[in-house]
């Protein structure tokens, strides 16, 4: 068959000008090959970058090394100083440019629903995360830990805030909504989007986050091909970070508190048991609230895209690749297997066991 050859129904004839185009499959897999390469680039330059530096600062200053200030700062200077100027410069070397999609505004209300919708998901994931490195602990005998746990700190709240729900989403919307969408939407919705959201998934290298991550770059990938705004894609993803670190590390804090509190309380006692009520009602109050929120946002991943589902519409794009051949023209070619091997070399590195641990 002719590479440039029409398919599924479509045939060349006096209406060929009106129908969109197929491009060479060679051109095809060089652009995603180049995108492959180029984040490989980026993610090992940004994890030897830190190796380098977390090496360093052990010798200079421990206590600097292990802090939850220099834990958050690492990771952002390994990406953004780092390994997106290697990025950018792979996709400037071999011409692979970006076309900007249409923006198109959305209501107030439809991004409050894909908020819901993006943290219920979230928690869908976390689950699912969870409960794959518990098989993992259990096949292995080795109590594993979610490396974002470290990266907290109650008396540095304000880095979270930075560096997690502004810089974090600021940087990664750009990598991997408009710098991979851009550049691949032109081949259809479907391709665009799932190459995009499983980049992103992969990217975090760990199965805690990969599941959640995965799902919620598909979600902002809808959003930023439908609207061609990344803007939109920075708010859900700050949001859903927000609440996901720093509300649930308060809430968890006070239940802490609480339960500590409750210890020492005699249950038999009905004045003690009102004062401890009377101190720490609003605590309950907000667990209550929060646990409610996380059902309801659950419940609403499952069933609003059913409700919706006739409105998401994933165009076929200006370049027509038959949907038999986007898996191979996307993921089987050099640069993806080669990018697909450093995100697999940097799960494994995240699933062996720390001796010190």
């Amino acid at each position: 068959m002719n590479e440039n050859a029409s398919f599924e129904g479509y045939s060349d004839g006096d209406f060929a000008d009106t129908l969109p185009a197929t491009p060479s499959y060679r051109s095809v897999k060089r652009i995603f090959s180049t995108l492959g390469f180029g984040l490989a680039i980026y993610t090992a330059v940004s994890l030897v970058v830190a190796l380098i530096i977390q090496a360093a600062a052990l010798i200079i200053n421990k206590d600097v090394a292990n802090s939850v200030v220099f834990l958050n700062v690492l990771s952002p200077v390994a990406l953004y100083v780092f390994a997106l100027p290697c990025l950018l410069g792979v996709l400037a070397l071999f011409g692979v440019k970006g076309e900007a999609l249409p923006k198109r505004r959305i209501g107030l209300l439809t991004l409050l629903l894909i908020f819901v919708v993006s943290f219920g998901f979230m928690y869908i994931g976390s689950f699912t995360g969870q409960g794959v490195m518990w098989c993992f602990s259990q096949a292995v005998g080795y109590d594993y830990s979610n490396a974002l746990e470290s990266m907290i700190d109650y008396k540095y709240m304000w880095v979270t805030v930075i560096f997690m729900c502004i810089v974090a989403p600021i940087g990664e919307e750009f990598v991997f909504r408009k710098l991979i969408i851009d550049r691949t939407h032109k081949y259809g919705g479907f391709v665009s989007i799932f190459f995009s959201g499983l980049i992103f998934g992969l990217m975090h290298g760990n199965f805690y986050q990969f599941f959640y991550a995965f799902a919620l770059g598909l979600i902002l990938g809808y959003l930023y091909y439908t609207t061609g705004n990344m803007w939109y894609c920075v708010g859900i993803h700050a949001g859903v970070n927000f609440v996901g670190s720093v509300v649930t590390s308060y809430l968890d804090l006070g239940a802490t508190n609480m339960t500590e509190a409750l210890e020492i309380v005699d249950l038999a006692d009905t004045d003690a048991m009102l004062a401890f009520y009377g101190e720490y009602w609003y605590i309950m109050l907000a667990l209550l609230v929060f646990f409610a929120f996380v059902i309801i946002s659950m419940l609403s991943a499952i069933i609003l895209p059913i409700v919706f589902r006739k409105r998401i519409v994933l165009e076929r794009g200006e370049l027509i690749i038959p949907r038999k051949k986007a898996f191979s023209l996307a993921f089987l070619n050099v640069g993806v297997t080669v990018m697909l091997a450093v995100y697999v070399f940097e799960f494994i590195l995240n699933l062996v066991p720390n001796p010190a641990g």
